[in-house]
């Protein structure tokens, strides 16, 4: 048989789930995804979540519940041999939050979704530089508590255009995120 080396294993969240992505095996013809789920402080058995084909390195698992946390491996297969497999670090998916803006009377109101298992939120602000049409980086505005979905940001110029954005946050793992709208703020 053909001997595989065992593919190295990264993940992350993505809008969507967890993203799976692994390192190309010399002579394999596919690769078998596998996940593992902490559940009450175990790791549930390793679950085949289908095979992915020679040329292709990446799998998003679109069933990750928000707030769980999860592990993935991925063998390398050709005929009946499989590589050896190792698993990737754990992983807790957060939900993308969806956010929306408006004018309020003393700045923007910036509004989204909660996603579960998110220990706090992260807001980030930018702005449209009118002479340049540029935005900003994004700014970080600070942390609020996971029971909040809502904040208004005061700390707004009249005539300017801004955008915001929000990510779920527990530990150091992060949600992605999507901008908002741009929003002029009127006084």
């Amino acid at each position: 048989g053909v001997i595989l080396s065992t593919p190295t294993v990264k993940i992350s969240n993505a809008s969507n789930g967890v993203n799976v992505s692994w390192s190309k095996v010399a002579g394999a013809k596919g690769y078998t995804v596998y996940s593992s789920q902490l559940v009450n402080g175990k790791w549930s058995s390793w679950k085949s979540r289908g095979t992915a084909g020679a040329a292709k390195f990446s799998w998003v698992d679109k069933n990750a519940k928000s707030g769980e946390t999860y592990r993935y491996t991925v063998k390398a297969v050709n005929g009946l041999c499989a590589s050896a497999y190792k698993a990737s670090a754990s992983l807790v998916y957060l939900a993308q939050p969806t956010v929306t803006i408006s004018n309020a009377a003393s700045g923007i109101t910036v509004k989204w979704t909660k996603s579960a298992g998110a220990a706090n939120y992260v807001v980030y602000r930018s702005q449209l530089n009118t002479e340049t049409g540029v935005w900003t980086s994004w700014k970080n505005l600070g942390k609020l508590a996971s029971s909040k979905t809502s904040w208004t940001d005061k700390n707004v110029v009249d005539g300017v255009t801004y955008k915001y954005t929000v990510r779920a946050a527990k530990g150091t793992v992060m949600s992605t995120y999507k901008a908002s709208a741009g929003a002029m703020f009127l006084a």
